[in-house]
């Protein structure tokens, strides 16, 4: 995540991501950019590469071996939502995965004509003394998204859950001051793994199990509130405009509201300073509690609501207010 630093208050505001569409690219730029720069982009794998997908052939967009032989498919995903293309890196795994070492050296050799057999290659560089038969006897699959693509999250960590070692790498793009800013990291597999996502949008337990009192303290004050830390933590993220879905256990959203962006600290359980909230305005109570199986059948993303808050994407959220508007209020 990049943030521009307020040097004269010390605060820091997160900068909005952007889609490859927006700078006017298609992924097979990304899919070259990737190629000719592995390398610099993924300084903590040390790969070979060995083939790129071609025009017409049904290959993975990137192939590379590891220094114990393992095969790597890499499939890219430069447009978000459309996470039943992971499936399509698995196909890869089963048709390439069955590939011996002639096969494999073959397909190399082609895209890299005039080079020394694979296994030499991978030997020399690595320093290690494979042999033929110790090539592609495990497969790794990487998805590489971007950063605002949340269903492909939830495929990943299926996957994950299932035994199947499936990896994402996440790229973010910026642009500041006309500069195009590439920021490209691992996407650790957590329980909740939309807990980064910051575009203005969130979902916030209003704490109804540990304190039934704080649920109705938010609503009969139109305000969010989170209590100790690290949780309370959580309400400085809220930025003027941003909004916020009021979530109460076992029922699901029951109101929601946009941030005033103004920050105060109240005494909570005679403890000084240990709630923090904003202000909610244009404050809307719902007529209906919209449940969490409401919300991940209209969003189609199974979210896990354990946290005491986590953001979700813009168009996760206004399909949720649409709907609100229709039925619940």
């Amino acid at each position: 995540m990049l943030y521009k630093l307020e040097q004269k208050n010390h605060t820091l505001e997160r900068l909005p991501g952007k889609h490859l569409k927006s700078i006017n690219w298609k992924e097979e730029d990304l899919q070259i950019l990737i190629y000719k720069n592995l390398e610099k982009l993924l300084q903590d794998e040390d790969l070979l590469l060995i083939a790129q997908s071609r025009n017409w052939q049904e290959e993975p967009d990137i192939m590379a071996l590891d220094q114990n032989g393992d095969l790597y498919i890499f499939e890219l995903k430069a447009w978000e939502s459309k996470d039943h293309n992971l499936l399509q890196v698995l196909r890869y795994g089963q048709i390439f995965g069955q590939y011996n070492y002639q096969a494999l050296n073959q397909l190399y050799l082609k895209h890299f004509p005039g080079n020394k057999s694979l296994v030499e290659v991978i030997n020399n560089k690595y320093d290690v003394n494979l042999e033929e038969d110790q090539i592609n006897q495990k497969q790794h699959f990487v998805i590489i998204t971007n950063g605002l693509d949340l269903k492909t999250r939830e495929a990943v960590l299926y996957w994950r859950t299932q035994g199947l070692d499936t990896q994402s790498w996440i790229y973010r793009i910026y642009e500041v001051k006309g500069d195009i800013l590439l920021e490209f990291d691992t996407f650790e597999i957590n329980e909740n793994p939309y807990s980064d996502i910051e575009e203005g949008y969130y979902i916030l337990n209003t704490n109804y199990n540990n304190n039934p009192s704080t649920h109705k303290d938010m609503i009969q004050k139109k305000k969010a509130a989170a209590y100790f830390d690290p949780w309370k933590r959580n309400i400085t993220k809220l930025k003027k405009g941003n909004y916020v879905f009021l979530y109460q256990s076992g029922k699901g959203i029951v109101a929601f509201g946009i941030s005033n962006g103004k920050l105060e600290k109240n005494t909570y359980e005679n403890e000084p300073d240990e709630e923090y909230n904003v202000g909610l305005n244009s404050f809307k109570e719902l007529s209906s509690p919209l449940s969490a199986k409401e919300i991940k059948s209209i969003t189609g993303i199974n979210y896990r609501f354990m946290s005491t808050m986590f953001g979700i994407d813009i168009e996760s959220a206004k399909k949720v207010i649409e709907h609100i508007k229709e039925n619940n209020l």
